[in-house]
Formats: C-alpha cells, sequence, structure tokens
C-alpha cells in the first residue's frame, strides 16, 4: 500500500510538468498530430540533470518537413508567441525560421518554447523545444551564447 501511495505522489508531482505545454497551439506538434510521429525525434529529460541550466524540464521535438509543414508549425508557434510575455523572432522572406518565446509564468515556474526551422534544399529541419525552470530570459541567451561559441 505504501509503494502505491509513493507512485502516485511521484505522478501527482510531475505530472504538471509533464502536460506544462498542454494549452498551447503548438502542443499538438509535441504529440505527433501535425507531423507523424514515427518521422520525429523527441528528447525529454526533468530533474536533476537539468539544475545545472537552471531547468527542471526539457522536451524537444525535431523532424524534417516540406515548406507547408513549416509554414504550418510557424503559424501555431506565432499563435503562441502573440500570447507570450515576451518573445524574439526571426524570418526568412515570410517564413518564420526562429523565435524565443518567454511563455507566461505558471505557478511561480518560468516556462519557454523555443523554434527553429534551418532550410536544406527544398526540406526544412524543424525543432521545437519546450522550457520550465527558474532560468530567466538571460540565462537561456547566456547558454546558446556558449553553444556557439564552441561550434
Amino acid at each position: 500500500m505504501k509503494k502505491i501511495v509513493f507512485c502516485f505522489t511521484i505522478l501527482l508531482l510531475t505530472g504538471g510538468t509533464a502536460f506544462g505545454q498542454r494549452g498551447l497551439s503548438c502542443y499538438p506538434v509535441f504529440r505527433g498530430k501535425v507531423a507523424p510521429a514515427e518521422r520525429m525525434v523527441t528528447t525529454e529529460v526533468r530533474g536533476g540533470g537539468m539544475a545545472a541550466y537552471k531547468l527542471d524540464y526539457y522536451r524537444g521535438v525535431t523532424f524534417e518537413g516540406d515548406t507547408a509543414l513549416v509554414r504550418k508549425v510557424a503559424s501555431l508557434v506565432s499563435v503562441d508567441a502573440d500570447c507570450a510575455k515576451s518573445c524574439q523572432t526571426e524570418h526568412a522572406g515570410d517564413i518564420l525560421v526562429y523565435a524565443l518565446i518567454e511563455l507566461e509564468p505558471e505557478k511561480k515556474v518560468n516556462r519557454y518554447l523555443c523554434y527553429q526551422a534551418r532550410s536544406s534544399g527544398y526540406m526544412w529541419m524543424i525543432t521545437l523545444i519546450y522550457l520550465e525552470g527558474v532560468a530567466t530570459l538571460e540565462d537561456l541567451h547566456s547558454m546558446f551564447e556558449k553553444q556557439e561559441t564552441k561550434k
């Protein structure tokens, strides 16, 4: 009985972050409803491994798609950007290729949505990331700058 109560408690504590991106327009992308799930690479990390980055939760999806798919994903991301606390975007022509979106905090937890689309001929590599934690926007910029200088 104690094991059941313990498991239920853990489920309740972690369940909120597992669905933190629910309510976002781009949520169907994470669920494999926009691009086929079998074509997506999904990464989900929570807990101690993220502490160095001041994050509690990371969920990312990467997949390849044509111009129609990148436009569809970009339109969903744009809706979330319109409702965001703050947003930084870049376009290549009329296509959204980058967005760093600071969402409204939920229960004092900072939330971010990151989007990037890179052209590769006729196809696009699309990456969408959802983050939660105490990290600030400045912390994220610092992390991204360190990543770019390592290349």
